[in-house]
C-alpha cells in the first residue's frame, strides 16, 4: 500500500490501464463538448429540419434508449467494462454519423437512438472499470477527478464550439460533427490496449448469483440512492436549462447573464472540485450527500426569490445561485457514485451502475420539456424543483439507513491506494 499525505491532492495513479481510461474520458468528453451545444443547431441549419421535428425525435431517442440498461449492464457482465466501452465509442462514432445524412424525424430517431443507446453503455461501463482499475480504493476522489476533468472538457469543448461557430458559420458546424465522430474513434483506440483488471472474487461471493438490474432496484439502500440523487438532479437544470431563457424572455435581462451563470457552474466545478474533495475526506458520504441536498434547497428558494428583487441584484443572484449548486453537484455525485459502487456486490457492480446512471440521465431526458412548459409559471416551476430536492433530502435520511454500515469504507480505506 502507498500512503499519501492529506495535503496530496490525488494518489498516484495505480496503473497504466488507468491512465488509459482517464486519457480515453477525456478525449471523449472534450469531443462531446465541441458538438453537443450545437447538435440541435446542426440538424436545422445543415440538414434543414424543422426545430421542433428535430427536437422532438430527439427527446424520444434519449427516452427510448433507457429500455437498453438491462442489456448494457448484461454485456458488461459478458464481456467486460472495457470492450463495453470500446464498443460505446465506436457506437457513438456511428451514430453521429449519421447525423451528417439525416433528412427528417425518422433519420434523426435512429440515430439520437443509437448515440444515446451507447451513452447508456458508456455510462454504466466506465464506473465499473474506475471502480476495477483502482481496485476500489480512495474511489470519492477517483470519481471527483473525473468529475472534473469531465467538466473541465466540457466547458473547453463549449468554448471552442462557440469560437468555431464564429468563425466558420454554418460549416463549422460540420466540422464540430465530425471532431466529435473522430474524438469518439480515438477515444476507443486508447481503451483497446489498455488492461483493465479482472475481479477478483473471494470464497464468500463465488457462490452467489450474478447481479441483475432486478436486484439492483430490489437493493433497499442502493434504491434509495438512485431515487433520492433523481430527484435532486432536477436542481442541477436551473443554470444551464432555465435561467437562460428565464433571465432573458421572462426577467428581460441583458443576454450576458445567461453567459455570466453558466461560466460560474464550469469555473466553480473545475476549480472547487479538487479542493473540496481534500477538505470532505474525514466526513462519511451520509453527510457529505445530505450537506449537498440541503445546499441545493438553499440555491432553489433563492431562485424563486429572484422575482422579487431588485431588478439590479436579479442577474448576481442567478449567477450566486449558479455557485451553490456547483458547490451542491460537485460534492453530490462523486460520493454518491462511490456509494453505489460500494453497494454493488463486489466483481459484479455492472448492473448497479447502469441503474446508477438514471441519477443524472432522467432530468436531463425530461427536465428541458418541463422547464419549458413551466416557465410559463415560474414559481409553480421553483416550487416543483423544491419539492423534488425535499423528496431527495426524505429518501436519503429514512430510506437509506442501512447504507451507513458502509460508512467505515470511506474513511478506512480513504488514505490508501492499492499498488
Amino acid at each position: 500500500m502507498m500512503a499519501w499525505s492529506r495535503a496530496t491532492v490525488l494518489p498516484v495513479m495505480p496503473s497504466r490501464g488507468f491512465r488509459r481510461l482517464m486519457v480515453s474520458v477525456l478525449i471523449d468528453t472534450a469531443g462531446a463538448g465541441l458538438f453537443l451545444p450545437l447538435s440541435l443547431l446542426f440538424l436545422v441549419e445543415a440538414r434543414s429540419i424543422p426545430p421542433a421535428v428535430a427536437g422532438t425525435a430527439i427527446t424520444l431517442g434519449s427516452l427510448a434508449s433507457f429500455l437498453m440498461i438491462p442489456a448494457g449492464a448484461r454485456l458488461i457482465q459478458r464481456y467486460g467494462p472495457r470492450n463495453c466501452l470500446v464498443a460505446s465509442n465506436l457506437l457513438t462514432a456511428a451514430g453521429y454519423g449519421l447525423y451528417f445524412v439525416a433528412d427528417g424525424f425518422g433519420a434523426v430517431l435512429g440515430a439520437a437512438l443509437l448515440v444515446m443507446s451507447a451513452d447508456r453503455l458508456y455510462g454504466a461501463a466506465w464506473p465499473t472499470a474506475l471502480a476495477r482499475a483502482t481496485d476500489g480504493a480512495d474511489l470519492t476522489r477517483w470519481f471527483s477527478f473525473v468529475n472534473f476533468l469531465k467538466t473541465t472538457c466540457l466547458g473547453l469543448g463549449a468554448v471552442a464550439a462557440t469560437g468555431l461557430l464564429a468563425l466558420a458559420g454554418r460549416s463549422g458546424l460540420s466540422v464540430a460533427l465530425a471532431a466529435n465522430a473522430v474524438s469518439s474513434v480515438v477515444a476507443a483506440l486508447v481503451l483497446i490496449s489498455a488492461e483493465i483488471p479482472a475481479p477478483v472474487m473471494d470464497e464468500r461471493t463465488s457462490d452467489r448469483p450474478r447481479a441483475s438490474v432486478r436486484s439492483a432496484i430490489r437493493d433497499h439502500p442502493f434504491r434509495a440512492l438512485v431515487l433520492s440523487q433523481t430527484l435532486l438532479s432536477f436542481a442541477w437544470l436551473i443554470p444551464t436549462v432555465a435561467f437562460p431563457i428565464y433571465l432573458v424572455t421572462v426577467l428581460g435581462l441583458p443576454a450576458y447573464w445567461p453567459t455570466l451563470v453558466v461560466a460560474a457552474r464550469y469555473a466553480g466545478i473545475s476549480v472547487l472540485q479538487m479542493p473540496l474533495s481534500r477538505l470532505t475526506v474525514r466526513l462519511t458520504r451520509s453527510r457529505i450527500m445530505a450537506a449537498a441536498i440541503a445546499l441545493a434547497g438553499c440555491a432553489v428558494a433563492l431562485t424563486a426569490a429572484i422575482s422579487i428583487l431588485p431588478a439590479a441584484w436579479a442577474g448576481g443572484t442567478a449567477v450566486l445561485v449558479a455557485a451553490l449548486l456547483a458547490v451542491a453537484e460537485l460534492t453530490s455525485k462523486p460520493s454518491a457514485a462511490a456509494a453505489a459502487v460500494q453497494l454493488a456486490p463486489s466483481g459484479d457492480e455492472g448492473p448497479y451502475m447502469a441503474v446508477f446512471q438514471l441519477t443524472w440521465t432522467v432530468s436531463y431526458a425530461v427536465g428541458p420539456a418541463i422547464i419549458g412548459a413551466g416557465l410559463d409559471h415560474p414559481l409553480l416551476l421553483w416550487t416543483g424543483i423544491g419539492i423534488a430536492v425535499l423528496g431527495s433530502g426524505l429518501t436519503h435520511r429514512y430510506g437509506g439507513r442501512r447504507r451507513t454500515r458502509n460508512e467505515s469504507h470511506h474513511l478506512s480505506g480513504s488514505h490508501c491506494v492499492a499498488d
